[in-house]
């Protein structure tokens, strides 16, 4: 995967920190939309033609 490859790419979503959450065992919780927009963004990777894990890995890598 090159750099213009990574920059032409959407981020996946923020996952929000343990602080955010009320912890009440609210339905949905904002762990669910999290996940929920995450499973979107990997789906837009795969039509795209890449590996999500490995964009969340270069993504990492490259501190972004």
């Amino acid at each position: 995967m090159t750099p213009q490859d990574l920059a032409a790419l959407p981020k996946p979503p923020d996952k929000p920190s343990d602080a955010e959450c009320c912890h009440r065992g609210c339905c949905p919780c904002i762990f669910d939309y999290y996940w929920d927009a995450f499973e979107r963004w990997e789906a837009i990777i795969r039509a795209r033609g890449f590996d999500p894990a490995e964009v969340v890995e270069a993504l990492a890598a490259r501190g972004a």
